[in-house]
């Protein structure tokens, strides 16, 4: 029999953006909190996302103006919360001759979420055929009535390094953090729970006590809950999405966003120097999804169609591709063969059993994940496990130091445009650590491992020795955007990174 060796008040199950909140919140409870994934932190649904902090104005065509509402709250807390890794953008969306109504009904649908919103956007601008153009020449005119311009958020880095946020600050508050272990068992007896844990690099195992467990699984949900011997009526529908990384589409400083073919919303989505194109919606039934010949071609037909580019895009401009599942939710006992899934939204769900302990979060997106976290600690007191701390959990807390940062970069680079990128780059990933962080670093340690992206060999030793890091993917996919925007054959030519990831011994 495994020795249990230690005790916690909360186990979290997932640490994807759910997993990553209700660890942060339980934390600041007071509560001792393990959050554990068998992959690495936001490996799965939270790493595939479109980066966007967003109100849902699709949600619009189904009537869910509760769901928008509760949604452009979440995104106006997240903005004000998070100042400098969540910035206002506007979406020019094209009414081409896939949009589903005229300019009249554009326009009006765009107040509207401005309405909801609370005003808490720019106002919204409405483009006749020939504005349209002029705002964006490379728009395809044949079929265009004109163009709207709405206002969301959008992630400045990347999804997977947000989630990691809350990790961290989930630790700060006295969390223990553990990516690649898996939970091959759990029993419940006597009001609480033993936990086998499995380190799938090391093949040790360990066991937990627990009082409660928290299922943030995400697509994984149901499946968790056979493990923990559980039975819901909700359940999820599995839908695929599909971005392609390319060369920059637009100089323009916006979202451009368009109807497919299928009458879905498609973005052009600016990361760095490079356009993201996407996303697709195909029903799948696994959540292990990967991005095949059938879905580049879709998305590349979009852009095609819609842009009237100089050069056509083919799969040789592709630069880098990510495919992953959104978890829908289907409440009620329905079948999962629903046959209007494409209406299915994003929302949330918090399913709560108080003779096990057990709260899983079904469904959800980034946007609301500080409802998620506040929901999964009411739902933990319900099942009898309460703190009574009230520390923050959420938001920056880095609001003064930059010209200090910045001075102490200006001292080793010499080129004002990338000390710039640099200090903005640290002291948005890294707050007041960055400080720490160049105080001894050499002109060297600062040189940038790719230009234009404001990432240096110091912070990439930074984060490899105190984020957790196990793989190199984990660096350059999911702390740091890289790998996102440089294809892999650039990432294997840089000399300059190999040697580091030889030096970190990370493969």
């Amino acid at each position: 029999m495994l020795e249990i060796v230690d005790d916690f008040d909360v186990v979290v199950i997932g640490a994807g953006i759910n997993g990553s909140v209700s660890a942060a919140a339980l934390s600041a409870r007071g509560l001792r909190v393990l959050v554990v994934d068998r992959g690495d932190f936001a490996s799965f649904t939270s790493q595939t996302s479109s980066n966007m902090v967003w109100g849902g104005i699709k949600y619009l065509q189904d009537y869910e103006f509760g769901l928008v509402f509760k949604l452009c709250r979440s995104r106006a807390r997240l903005m004000r919360n998070y100042p400098t890794q969540i910035r206002s953008i506007g979406f020019l969306a094209s009414l081409g001759p896939n949009a589903p109504f005229n300019r009249p009904m554009g326009i009006l649908g765009a107040y509207l979420y401005w309405v909801i919103g609370i005003f808490t956007t720019p106002k919204p601008k409405l483009f006749n055929k020939r504005a349209a153009l002029k705002e964006e020449p490379q728009l395809n005119p044949t079929g265009l009535r004109g163009s709207l311009e709405y206002f969301d958020g959008l992630l400045v880095d990347n999804d997977s390094r947000f989630v990691y946020g809350f990790i961290r600050r989930a630790t700060q508050l006295g969390a223990e953090a553990l990516n690649y272990h898996e939970v091959t068992k759990a029993e419940f007896s006597k009001k609480q729970w033993q936990v086998t844990l499995r380190d799938l690099n090391g093949e040790d195992s360990r066991m937990v006590t627990t009082r409660a467990i928290v299922n943030a699984t995400g697509p994984f949900a149901n499946q968790v809950q056979g493990l923990l011997g559980q039975e819901s009526n909700t359940k999820l529908a599995l839908s695929k999405g599909v971005h392609l990384t390319v060369r920059r589409i637009t100089n323009d400083d916006r979202i451009l966003a368009f109807w497919d073919e299928q009458g879905r919303l498609f973005y052009v989505i600016p990361l760095a120097d490079k356009s993201i194109i996407g996303t697709t919606d195909t029903r799948v039934d696994a959540p292990f999804t990967e991005t095949n010949d059938e879905d580049r071609e879709f998305v590349l037909r979009q852009i095609n169609q819609q842009l009237n580019l100089t050069t056509a895009l083919t799969k040789a401009d592709i630069v880098a591709e990510r495919s992953g599942v959104r978890p829908l939710v289907i409440e009620g006992g329905k079948s999962e063969e629903v046959a209007d899934w494409h209406h299915l939204t994003r929302k949330h769900v918090i399913e709560i059993d108080s003779e096990k302990r057990v709260v899983t979060v079904f469904g959800g997106k980034l946007t609301d994940c500080l409802n998620v976290g506040a929901e999964v600690v009411a739902g933990v007191a319900k099942v009898g496990v309460r703190g009574f701390k009230r520390n923050r959990w959420y938001g920056e807390d880095h609001f003064a130091g930059l010209d200090a940062l910045r001075q102490l970069i200006d001292r080793q680079v010499t080129n004002a445009e990338v000390s710039e990128r640099l200090a903005t780059g640290l002291w948005r990933r890294h707050g007041n650590l960055a400080l720490t962080l160049v105080a001894d670093a050499t002109a060297a340690d600062l040189v940038e491992v790719f230009d234009g992206l404001g990432v240096c060999l110091a912070e990439l030793r930074h984060i490899a020795k105190t984020e957790r890091v196990v793989r190199s993917e984990d660096l350059l996919r999911r702390r740091l955007p890289i790998a996102l925007v440089r294809s892999k054959a650039e990432l294997a030519a840089n000399s300059t990174l190999q040697s580091l990831l030889a030096e970190l011994r990370l493969s």
